[in-house]
C-alpha cells in the first residue's frame, strides 16, 4: 500500500503533462555543506487546481533566513492540505539546510526530485526529511530521471597558506563533528545509514549520483513523469525477492 494517496500521484502526473515551460520550473539541484552562494532561495505556490494539495516549489542556493521565508509560504496552506515540496537549489549552508529538513519533517510535507540539473547534497538534506501527513512514514519521491547526489563538505574562508600539525589536527576534529553531525540529523528524521556513505563517497569537486535501483532499496518511491506509475520500495523487495 503506498504512503501516496491518489490524489498526490494525480496531482503528480498533472504537472508533468504541463507544457515544457512549465516543467522547466521544476528542476532539483543541490551542493555541499558550506558553500555561501550570493542569492537566497525563493519558495513559490504552484498553482494546482487540486483543492485537497499544496504545492510548493523551493528554488535557490541555501542561506541563513530560507527557513523563515518556507515557514512564511507553508503559514498561508490551509490546515490539513497535504503539501507537496518541489526542490531546485545548489544547495549552500549545512545548518540552514539541516534546520528546514527538521521544518519539512515535522510539518510532514511530501518531497519531490524532479527531472533537471539534479537534487544534491544540502538540497538532498532537505529532500530525504520528506514525510506523509496521513502515516507520518518518510514520503521522498524520485523522478525517472531526477539527479540526486551526494558529495562532501567543504569549508569556506579556508587560506592557501601552510598550516601547522595543530591547525591539520583541529581541521580533522571539525570533519569528525561535521559526520556526527549528519549522522545525527540522518537519525533523526530516520533514513538509512547507507546515506551517510554515499554523502562521504565523493570529494565536494564531484558528486555521487543515487540511480533509481539504490533509491527503490533505500525507501524512495520511483514514479514514471507522464504515466504517474509509482513503484514502491516494497514492490522493488518483492520483485528482487522473486528472482
Amino acid at each position: 500500500m503506498s504512503f501516496l494517496s491518489r490524489p498526490t500521484i494525480s496531482l503528480l502526473t498533472k504537472i508533468f503533462k504541463a507544457p515544457a515551460a512549465a516543467v522547466a520550473a521544476f528542476v532539483v539541484v543541490g551542493t555541499s555543506i558550506l558553500i555561501v552562494p550570493a542569492t537566497a532561495a525563493v519558495v513559490i505556490k504552484i498553482d494546482t487546481n487540486d483543492a485537497s494539495t499544496t504545492t510548493l516549489l523551493y528554488r535557490g542556493p541555501v542561506v541563513d533566513g530560507d527557513l523563515a521565508r518556507m515557514q512564511a509560504e507553508v503559514a498561508k496552506v490551509p490546515t490539513g492540505r497535504r503539501i507537496i515540496l518541489m526542490l531546485e537549489s545548489n544547495g549552500g549552508s549545512l545548518g540552514e539546510g539541516i534546520a528546514l529538513g527538521r521544518y519539512i519533517n515535522a510539518s510532514k510535507m511530501t518531497t519531490v526530485a524532479v527531472q533537471g540539473p539534479g537534487c544534491h547534497s544540502a538540497c538532498t538534506f532537505m529532500f530525504l526529511a520528506g514525510r506523509d501527513m496521513s502515516s507520518g512514514l518518510p514520503s521522498r519521491v524520485m523522478m525517472k530521471g531526477a539527479r540526486i547526489g551526494f558529495h562532501q563538505a567543504v569549508i569556506t574562508g579556508v587560506q592557501q597558506q601552510a598550516y601547522s600539525a595543530d591547525d591539520i589536527n583541529a581541521a580533522a576534529r571539525l570533519g569528525q563533528e561535521f559526520v556526527k553531525l549528519v549522522n545525527a540529523y540522518f537519525t533523526e528524521i530516520k533514513v538509512d545509514p547507507e546515506f551517510l556513505t554515499l554523502f562521504l563517497s565523493s570529494p565536494n569537486t564531484s558528486v555521487t549520483l543515487l540511480n533509481e535501483l539504490d533509491a527503490l532499496r533505500l525507501g524512495i518511491y520511483v514514479m514514471e513523469p507522464l504515466s504517474g506509475k509509482l513503484l514502491t520500495p516494497d514492490q522493488f523487495r518483492q520483485q528482487t525477492a522473486a528472482r
